[in-house]
C-alpha cells in the first residue's frame, strides 16, 4: 500500500478525502543546487546530438597502454551486453556511447564512461608510479 493510500484510508473522518495528498504536497521543498553540501565532479565527457551519445578521447603515451584499455574495455562491454563505439587513431582513443533502442543516452552509457575513466585513471596512476620508481 502507498503511503497516500494509508494515510487516505487511516485519516480523520471529519477530513474530506485526499487530504493526505493536500498535506504532504505543502511539505514539498525545492533545495536550491548552491546550498548543497557538495558539488558533483564535472564530467568531461562531451554529449552531442544526432543521436545524442557521449563522447571522450583518450590520449595514452605508449601503445601498450592502448591496447590494454581497449581489451579492458571490450571485455566489460561484452560482460554488460552494451557496446560503444571505439575508435583508435595512433595513441588516441575516442569512445562514443548511446543506447541505440532509444538513441539517447541512458544509464547504461553512464557507467560505461564511468568503467573508461577508471580504467584510465588506472593506467595513468600506474605509469607515473612506475616512472616515479625508476
Amino acid at each position: 500500500m502507498r503511503l497516500l493510500e494509508f494515510l487516505n484510508k487511516t485519516g480523520d473522518a471529519s477530513l474530506p478525502n485526499g487530504s493526505a495528498e493536500i498535506v504532504l504536497g505543502t511539505l514539498r521543498t525545492t533545495v536550491p543546487s548552491d546550498s548543497l553540501p557538495i558539488d558533483a565532479d564535472p564530467s568531461d565527457w562531451l554529449t552531442v546530438t544526432s543521436p545524442e551519445r557521449i563522447v571522450k578521447i583518450f590520449k595514452f603515451d605508449n601503445p601498450s597502454h592502448v591496447a590494454y584499455f581497449v581489451s579492458e574495455l571490450m571485455g566489460y562491454q561484452e560482460e554488460a551486453n552494451h557496446h560503444a563505439k571505439i575508435t583508435i587513431d595512433y595513441r588516441d582513443v575516442t569512445v562514443e556511447s548511446y543506447t541505440h533502442d532509444i538513441e539517447s543516452v541512458t544509464r547504461q552509457d553512464l557507467i560505461l564512461a564511468e568503467f573508461c575513466d577508471e580504467i584510465y585513471s588506472d593506467i595513468m596512476f600506474l605509469d607515473y608510479s612506475r616512472r616515479d620508481n625508476v
